[in-house]
């Protein structure tokens, strides 16, 4: 007679702010679950910072056009506040495409990181409990810097810089005597605030949030997705329908 034992699961205790069931969850279970979490993150934040990139470069590239334009027209008064305006609004336009080339997600090298450590370890296992407390220590980081990246102070940075586009306009614009040239600096103030309030809240919105919300997820002890309901059809003596979770 074979008599089999299952293997016993290692064990180790939760990070703070962790759930207690989180400390009975296997911890090769957690390590995996977080590796495949933030290598998720790492892909999606290097396509969403290279996308920015790429529509700051179009909106700079735009601006230095139009601004080229206006300043190829005939010598006016109204001429040069569109030029004006347009040199201003291509000066702040070029924030993006830097910022989105040089400033990379945390989650872009840590992810490598972990990857390295795995490898070194076996898979984690030779020291499983240090590893998964560097794993959870990296992916704690990747969350807030998520968190920061997408709460009150972007959104505040982002207000502060479309405001001051249009303050400066509009102090262009109270400054003048001439009414024609006035009127151009106000519709300019209120195109470039409208436009840039829509493109900073898309690139807030369009952010990555997946690492904050899987360690959020994970300090609870769910290292699963959410079960979603699924309809099907199925045709044999008569048409039935079924939904399950």
């Amino acid at each position: 007679m074979l008599v089999g034992s299952p293997a016993l699961a290692d064990r180790c205790p939760a990070p703070e702010g962790g759930n207690a069931a989180l400390a009975q969850i296997d911890a090769e279970e957690r390590i995996e679950f977080l590796h495949h979490r933030l290598d998720e993150q790492a892909r999606y934040g290097r396509s969403w910072r290279w996308w920015w990139f790429g529509i700051g470069s179009v909106i700079l590239t735009t601006s230095v056009g139009i601004t080229i334009g206006w300043a190829a027209a005939s010598p006016s008064p109204v001429q040069n506040a569109n030029v004006v305006d347009n040199l201003i609004a291509a000066g702040f336009s070029v924030a993006v495409p830097v910022t989105s080339a040089l400033l990379a997600l945390r989650v872009e090298s840590d992810a490598p990181a972990i990857d390295e450590l795995l490898r070194v370890t076996g898979g984690g296992r030779a020291g499983v409990c240090l590893v998964l407390a560097r794993v959870e220590e990296l992916a704690a980081r990747d969350a807030a810097d998520e968190a920061l990246n997408t709460g009150w102070l972007a959104q505040l940075a982002g207000f502060v810089g479309v405001g001051a586009i249009a303050g400066i306009m509009a102090i262009e614009a109270a400054t003048t005597s001439d009414p024609s040239v006035r009127d151009v600096h106000w519709i300019n103030a209120a195109v470039n605030a409208a436009a840039g309030i829509v493109l900073a809240e898309a690139h807030i919105l369009s952010a990555p949030t997946g690492a904050s919300r899987a360690y959020e997820g994970y300090l609870k002890g769910q290292l699963r997705p959410p079960s979603r309901p699924t309809i099907s059809l199925a045709l044999g003596t008569g048409l039935s329908l079924r939904v399950s979770w």
